[in-house]
């Protein structure tokens, strides 16, 4: 099947199922509101683990399907998995099939790009419970210093979580690798420590190793990764996904940045009076040199 094909089957599905919603049940519509945030996971997960996934029965996937007007599950799958199949690979790949849509209008690019970050931003506070964020929280929390290991594309999410969480509490280490200094950053890593690591498809293959080594070490290791058969999420011990789908040929970062905003907040939130004086004296220094611009200045 080739793309132009495979694009219309799928986009006759994705249309099918949102003017069917309203007519389902709750339990069709909880299973379908999965499948539509969550195609790849269709094309590659089996049906019964995709169904536990969505939190409802496997049969429910299958009554779904039948409600669509496929004979079965798989027939219904098939567009789900035609789709990953064609789909462009590669940074080039997705820049030249990005070109060469027919349509490029800004309103239509804009309002994709929008609707892709709102649907990860769901997700990622969705499919992640409030209680794997606590536990998340916690274990930085407790760790003797939390390292931070975000390379490539990841780099400005893990910078953003140094730079906010450092302004409460003077523990966190950020690994840069500047000067080819990457593994000697990580040479002090005990099982005392936490390691805070990032990454999504294509995997920075230090963060991938920084990961296997403090498991080695004992370390404790919080992953925000795209999925749950990512390298970064075999070694961890927390997982939280963040999802990076994007119209653009650049993985969006939109969900991994929110996802660790949530950290730095749950840890404050439960850090004492101790993290208010540190905030304080980090407003005083920067205060001190007028690090904001100042009206009249």
């Amino acid at each position: 099947m080739n793309r132009e094909r495979c694009a219309v089957e799928y986009g006759a599905l994705s249309i099918k199922l949102s003017q069917s919603f309203s007519t389902l049940s709750p339990q069709l519509r909880q299973a379908a509101r999965h499948v539509s945030s969550r195609p790849d996971d269709v094309a590659l997960m089996s049906m019964r683990a995709l169904a536990d996934e969505a939190g409802v029965h496997p049969s429910t996937m299958v009554r779904l399907a039948q409600a669509l007007g496929f004979r079965g599950y798989r027939e219904f799958r098939r567009p789900f998995q035609e789709r990953l199949r064609v789909r462009p690979r590669g940074y080039l790949a997705r820049a030249r099939d990005l070109q060469g849509r027919e349509d490029r209008a800004t309103a239509s690019l804009l309002a994709e790009v929008a609707g892709a970050a709102e649907t990860n931003l769901k997700e990622a506070f969705g499919r992640n419970s409030p209680e794997q964020f606590a536990r998340a929280a916690a274990a930085l929390a407790g760790a003797a210093r939390i390292f931070v290991v975000g390379q490539r594309g990841s780099y400005p999410i893990g910078f953003y979580f140094h730079y906010a969480y450092s302004m409460f509490r003077g523990n966190a280490v950020l690994v840069d690798g500047r000067g080819g200094t990457f593994a000697d950053e990580l040479r002090s890593l005990t099982g005392a420590d936490a390691v805070l690591a990032l990454s999504s498809t294509p995997y920075g293959a230090e963060t991938v190793r920084a990961v296997a080594f403090a498991r080695d070490r004992g370390a404790t290791v919080v992953a925000i990764t795209d999925n749950r058969v990512s390298p970064l999420a075999k070694n961890a011990d927390h997982t939280l996904l963040a999802s990076i789908d994007s119209p653009s040929f650049f993985q969006s970062a939109v969900a991994a940045m929110a996802t660790a905003e949530a950290l730095v907040l749950l840890i404050l939130a439960g850090a004492g009076g101790e993290a208010l004086r540190a905030i304080a004296d980090s407003e005083r220094q920067l205060d001190k040199f007028r690090a904001y611009w100042r009206d009249g200045e």
